[in-house]
């Protein structure tokens, strides 16, 4: 597994060139560690916002995000709940 950081954000051409590559291990991931059908989770369910909080997409995400985040870490790697702050 090779990890690249790429703009997503207006999309580089790096993302653009890996994007389907990208997906397909995301979709892997969650076939395998969270046993999702293989008709889940479709790439209209991938979004993709720049970290800021002077994005408006970001910061109406953010809450939400910021839950899913808390719930993953205790369930898959046993967080406490005080180890999955929003700062997080």
């Amino acid at each position: 597994l090779k990890v690249k950081v790429v703009r997503s954000s207006p999309p580089s051409s790096q993302f653009k060139a890996t994007f389907q590559e990208s997906y397909q291990v995301y979709k892997r991931y969650q076939m395998v560690i969270h046993k999702d059908p293989p008709d889940k989770p479709t790439i209209h369910q991938v979004r993709l916002v720049p970290v800021s909080f002077d994005d408006p997409q970001f910061k109406s995400s953010f809450n939400q995000s910021a839950t899913l985040f808390a719930k993953y870490q205790m369930a898959i790697h046993k967080d406490t709940p005080s180890d999955c702050g929003e700062n997080e």
